[in-house]
């Protein structure tokens, strides 16, 4: 390589001299490196005129030669370059499916507005976070308790809360908490009528009949189709009620025995990035 740098620099100069300059290296350096390139081709590189060295034909082959490789690997720094700056404005993130549905997709825009320089990658899984992937940067996934081992901040301390369609909202004006036990509810495998019970005041058994739903997202949806009322998290049904396509006819909610956290490895070297990231998320969490 460093032949190779002698030649571009005496051919781009027509001086070992100046040569010697611009790599900062001595006159005899130079001159011991042409001398070993021409042993090597078999061939005269340089011609002497006057006080300049002026190349031969096979000198002046090499040289462009020699330029043109040049500027490919310069182009192709810098867009190693190029590429390694977007990587690092970049985000893969992973999200439960019925987070993403719910609330992250509709925030998107606003994203988009408060952090206009960063690329998001989004997978929807309800598979554990699995850093080892390289590409993955952030997963939002509900716990007891922050995530071992990693960083992580929570989203909001989340209530769940009764929701139904505005129809059957108005087909039951005025209901109690009492009255609950007398309507249509929805089931889910991990909320229980029962603790919603409790936090308002009432004795509410478990409905014996009807569909369980494993996925919150679908829930929501039989919810705001007129089906019954239901227990969701207070963050899930945010914009379907801000659309109206859901109220909340009764007030009493009880804590979520599992929040939302915002989950990242300690040593991925975008940390600047993923924490402005979740910072965000929370904002427009806790804000409401």
């Amino acid at each position: 390589m460093q032949v190779l740098q002698a030649f571009a620099a005496t051919a781009r100069t027509g001086s070992m001299t100046r040569a010697a300059d611009a790599l900062c290296v001595t006159h005899g350096a130079i001159s011991r490196h042409i001398r070993a390139l021409e042993s090597q081709l078999g061939c005269t590189l340089f011609v002497r005129a006057g006080r300049q060295l002026e190349l031969t034909a096979t000198g002046r082959e090499l040289a462009d030669d020699l330029d043109r490789a040049l500027r490919a690997v310069e182009l192709s720094l810098a867009g190693a370059a190029e590429r390694r700056a977007r990587e690092r404005q970049s985000l893969h993130v992973n999200v439960s499916p019925e987070l993403a549905g719910a609330w992250l997709v509709p925030k998107l825009a606003q994203l988009r507005e408060a952090l206009p320089g960063l690329d998001l990658s989004i997978a929807a899984s309800t598979e554990d976070p699995d850093f080892a992937r390289s590409d993955l940067d952030v997963s939002l996934r509900y716990g007891p308790a922050p995530f071992t081992g990693y960083q992580c901040l929570k989203l909001l301390d989340d209530d769940i809360i009764v929701v139904c369609s505005p129809g059957f909202a108005q087909r039951h004006a005025g209901m109690t908490a009492a009255d609950t036990a007398q309507l249509p509810r929805l089931r889910h495998a991990r909320f229980r009528w029962s603790q919603w019970g409790a936090a308002a005041g009432v004795v509410l058994e478990e409905p014996e009949d009807g569909i369980v739903f494993d996925c919150r997202a679908l829930l929501i949806e039989a919810a705001a189709s007129g089906m019954g009322l239901a227990l969701t998290r207070g963050l899930l049904a945010r914009e379907a009620i801000a659309a109206g396509r859901l109220v909340q006819p009764l007030v009493d909610s009880f804590p979520a025995s599992h929040n939302c956290y915002i989950v990242w490895r300690g040593d991925n070297p975008k940390q600047g990035l993923i924490r402005g990231f979740a910072q965000w998320l929370r904002e427009m969490a806790v804000r409401g």
